[in-house]
């Protein structure tokens, strides 16, 4: 055998790289996980295990391409969204992954680049979360729909519509056959107690989309829907004057004693005090006003069982709480909406009520039956378009500020500008009629359009980067709020015509065409690429609603300079709302 130092060049070099390990072994074996409330529903901060331990993903370089590998390794379609800055929470143990660098197209996290597994200068409050879609995956064999089911529009914990998941569209169950057995399963599936009621003909408001299922038939003891025999009900003529609900039994809990009202003409309304432990007693005391909104409102409403809030108060100096309660003892207070009792939100730590509590303590005014504004996906994603508008026609639009700020610089009337143009239907599905939040003699005239606005904003049209950023935004003033279309049979009873009254009644909807002025996004300085587009609906929280959670609306966006398309359109994603 000849020395090793005689071996030619070449040959070593061969050898070298036979040596080498092949490419798909350097990537480590991972898992991933969502952690939060949400993660049944695809939503949730981001965890990865790594040599047996479970840690966290910084949110530095985390793009839309880094989610979609994420959420298809965790057996979803694909990613709507990501969040920073811990949105879900911070976790703890390790942080594994920092700087993230994917194309999209890799299937596991692990053949991303990175700093490396463990390197990083990043704490928890960075922690990184996704938004996922479409049916869940547990693996390739298991490919069938895992069906999820939520409850929507309900006044009290655990009752609402019942809507489910299907091919990536959430939908109603039609009532035909619907019997407590089913309810029961419903409500086993969402983790309360047997049904105490079910309930048919749209009892809880009518819903939107498709209507999936009908003739549900349960034995009671399933453990989800998916078990039970059922129809698809497309061709059944079923209609969402059918939508069934279900009232469940709700294990007590001492919540509702730990909150009260006091001052209010009615016991559904007043000064909001909280009982709040020092030392080793418990005190009442109220609620800073400050920052005090319909979210908190909320979660008092529910946690009293008295179902939505209509009005969230900071200054209620026209009611007088209980003396034993006129001390602030909890300030800070910031909520989703969705917790079961208030001392569950984010509040201070020590108490810091900069108003000193007095007139500026917090109020609530609570009812049965609030509206459900919700925005049709299918009309967005069908009128998308573009028109590049001469500036001789945009006078009013701009005088509305419909347009984005290098319109000012333009020399008018020479030139145009390039819209998104859309239309969008907007429906109450709740049990209320949405009206305006002031009376109709603090509506403003605008002489362009000669029309009165009844809501300073009443949503918001963004473009935005796949990392969330605005590139575009626009924003649609309520000129009017009508009827302009209602299920058969039924009377409109709102129009703008001859200073009528506005507002969108229970089950109709309010059209807006794409060729009405601010129906659009400007989109004159943005280049071409690919983009979300977003509409929130009241995004102010101005009126009260039921559910604000499917305020917003999301699609993908392809802009190619001289067309633009939509797809994969959502509602019903969480957005942050302006002026929160």
């Amino acid at each position: 055998m000849l020395p090793l130092q005689v071996y030619p060049l070449p040959f070593l070099l061969f050898l070298l790289l036979c040596l080498q390990a092949p490419s798909w072994a350097k990537h480590p074996k991972i898992k991933l996980r969502l952690v939060g409330p949400r993660s049944q529903a695809g939503e949730g901060r981001l965890e990865v295990l790594y040599k047996g331990q479970w840690g966290t993903v910084c949110d530095d370089d985390f793009n839309i391409h880094v989610a979609n590998v994420a959420c298809r390794e965790l057996g979803y379609d694909q990613a709507i969204n990501w969040a920073h800055s811990a949105k879900y929470g911070s976790g703890d143990g390790p942080i594994w992954l920092d700087n993230m660098r994917c194309s999209g197209t890799e299937s596991s996290l692990a053949e991303c680049d990175s700093n490396g597994w463990g390197v990083t200068d990043c704490n928890h409050n960075e922690d990184s979360g996704v938004v996922c879609t479409g049916s869940h995956r547990l693996n390739s064999a298991a490919s069938h729909i895992q069906l999820q089911v939520r409850l929507r529009a309900g006044a009290h914990i655990g009752e609402g519509r019942v809507e489910v998941l299907i091919g990536n569209h959430w939908g109603t169950v039609c009532d035909e056959g619907w019997n407590l057995p089913a309810a029961s399963v419903v409500c086993r599936q969402l983790g309360y107690g047997t049904a105490r009621e079910a309930l048919s003909g749209a009892q809880l408001g009518q819903g939107l989309g498709p209507i999936h299922l009908t003739r549900v038939r349960c034995k009671g003891h399933e453990r989800s829907l998916l078990d039970c025999r059922s129809q698809r009900a497309a061709q059944t003529g079923c209609r969402h004057d059918n939508d069934v609900a279900v009232r469940c039994n709700v294990p007590q809990t001492d919540v509702h004693r730990q909150i009260r009202l006091a001052g209010g003409r009615t016991s559904q309304e007043g000064v909001v005090e909280v009982r709040m432990p020092r030392g080793s007693a418990f005190h009442w005391g109220a609620v800073c006003g400050v920052h005090w909104g319909l979210n908190e409102a909320m979660v008092v409403c529910r946690q009293m069982g008295m179902g939505f809030a209509s009005h969230a108060l900071q200054e209620t100096w026209y009611w007088q709480g209980n003396t034993d309660a006129s001390e602030v003892v909890l300030s800070g207070v910031r909520c989703k909406g969705t917790e079961l009792s208030i001392l569950e939100c984010q509040h201070h730590g020590p108490m810091h009520c900069p108003n000193g509590g007095g007139r500026f303590v917090a109020g609530v005014t609570c009812t049965q039956n609030a509206p459900d504004l919700v925005m049709s996906a299918q009309l967005v994603e069908e009128t998308a378009y573009l028109e590049d508008r001469p500036l001789n026609m945009l006078y009013c639009a701009h005088e509305e500020g419909c347009l984005s700020a290098s319109a000012d610089r333009m020399n008018w009337p020479e030139g145009y500008r390039r819209l998104l143009r859309f239309s969008s239907q907007i429906h109450n599905l709740g049990r209320a009629d949405f009206l305006p939040r002031i009376g109709r003699h603090a509506w403003i005239w605008h002489e362009c359009h000669r029309h009165f606005h009844s809501i300073e904003v009443f949503t918001h049209y963004d473009l935005l980067t796949l990392n969330g950023s605005k590139v575009a935004e626009g924003h649609k003033a309520s000129f009017c709020l009508e009827d302009t279309n209602c299920p058969e049979g039924m009377q409109r009873r709102f129009g703008c015509a001859n200073f009528g009254e506005q507002g969108v009644s229970v089950g109709c909807w309010d059209t807006y065409r794409h060729d009405i002025d601010c129906q659009w996004i400007d989109i004159t300085d943005v280049p071409p690429g690919s983009y979300i587009f977003q509409v929130i609906v009241n995004p102010k929280q101005e009126v009260a609603e039921s559910d604000f959670s499917n305020n917003a609306l999301r699609c993908q966006c392809q802009y190619e300079g001289h067309r633009i398309w939509l797809h994969g359109c959502h509602t019903g994603i969480n957005t942050t709302m302006v002026g929160r």
